[in-house]
């Protein structure tokens, strides 16, 4: 889909608007926000993976695959979060109130269902994340990311570290030839820019 379809129907489930189903006046349980945000977060994965848009279509103009992604975005958001999502909290929830009635707890008041109830329900919704970025291949590029994100601030600390071990002399000297690097690259860019729009075959 595009990205100002999920964008939007991320927007609007975050500022709690709905426009094809009524919002349940009560909360779907008394169990912590979380899990229904991992639950949101994964149905937003999913339609950012999915092309709803028909081939036979592609003719028309761009503006009306954009209108049709932002209402059908909107409508299976709304599907995922009110329907599909605050149902099965509440079988998640309830099933947490069976299982302490069955232990005979009396902590139905204490902070301890509250957190309980919490917990379930958010390895359940992020057991679902999970499985939508290991599908739609999203999680092989989060651990890319991290990878190279992990790689990089290595290798500034090093320089960090090393910058900081050197005298006023050799800061100054480290510091010069950072700026000769800058201008070198910036050179080679816009020789190779001029070289491009020229279409000059001599140019390297």
């Amino acid at each position: 889909m595009e990205i100002l379809a999920v964008g939007l129907a991320a927007f609007f489930q975050l500022m709690g608007c709905y426009f094809f189903f009524a919002q349940p006046e009560d909360r779907c349980s008394p169990a912590p926000d979380l899990a229904s945000y991992l639950f949101l977060s994964a149905t937003l994965c999913f339609l950012w993976d999915t092309n709803i848009y028909p081939r036979r279509f592609m003719h028309m103009t761009r503006i009306w695959r954009i209108l049709i992604e932002i209402v059908a975005c909107i409508l299976m958001a709304e599907v995922g979060t009110i329907i599909i999502w605050c149902g099965l909290e509440r079988i998640l929830f309830s099933l947490t109130m069976d299982m302490l009635n069955l232990m005979q707890c009396s902590c139905r008041p204490s902070p301890f269902l509250y957190w309980l109830s919490g917990l379930i329900t958010s390895l359940v919704s992020g057991a679902v994340l999970w499985y939508v970025l290991e599908a739609t291949d999203d999680m092989y590029y989060i651990r890319k990311f991290s990878r190279n994100l992990l790689a990089t601030m290595g290798i500034s600390w090093r320089m960090f570290r090393c910058y900081m071990h050197m005298n006023t002399k050799g800061k100054r000297r480290a510091l010069k030839i950072c700026q000769l690097a800058e201008k070198v690259r910036n050179c080679r860019k816009a020789s190779r820019k001029y070289c491009e729009s020229d279409d000059d075959e001599g140019c390297d």
